[in-house]
């Protein structure tokens, strides 16, 4: 997972660091993670909290913190075109959508089962349904995450979303870049 992190040039640092953001054994500082292996509730949690970093357009990236929507937020009251930048508002929007479809997309391309994100417990989950409510949503093609991700021209959509036109773009959950611009 962290080589394909490092391979798309999504920033972050291993070690021991001692203290948890929103996700245990994860912390967000100036658009970076900071990882603690030891500390994690699950691997696939790197994945998804990479997925709300990349989705953020590259202009605003450095400015994430640990709760991103707080981040971006902030964002848009101290720029005065943030607000107009529809890449953007998307971002801040559709957030937890984009990372859900985000991580899906990472686990497929890595070859990883979607337990690896979409785990019990996660996404407040608890039962041991399978396939996870979640995972099951986005391979049916109508998460609207894979909406998002096409808009802001990641992916291509699928599914119900197969209509927006791929513009050339492979289709979700193939990605056409794995960073917003």
């Amino acid at each position: 997972m962290l080589d394909f992190l490092d391979r798309i040039g999504m920033p972050f640092k291993a070690g021991p660091f001692g203290q948890d953001g929103f996700l245990p054994g994860i912390q967000i500082v100036d658009g970076a993670m900071l990882i603690d292996p030891d500390r994690l509730a699950g691997s696939g949690d790197v994945l998804h909290e990479a997925g709300h970093i990349v989705t953020v357009p590259s202009r605003w990236r450095a400015m994430l913190g640990n709760d991103v929507i707080d981040s971006l937020d902030a964002v848009t009251a101290s720029d005065p075109g943030a607000a107009e930048d529809f890449k953007l508002q998307t971002s801040i929007k559709m957030s937890e959508f984009m990372a859900q479809a985000w991580s899906y997309a990472a686990l497929r391309e890595l070859g990883l089962p979607p337990e690896c994100v979409f785990f019990p417990g996660s996404y407040k989950f608890h039962s041991d349904i399978r396939p996870h409510p979640m995972a099951a949503w986005v391979e049916s093609g109508t998460h609207f995450g894979i909406m998002a991700l096409a808009q802001v021209g990641m992916t291509g959509g699928t599914g119900i979303f197969e209509p927006l036109g791929a513009d050339g773009l492979p289709q979700f959950p193939k990605m056409a870049k794995w960073l917003q611009d």
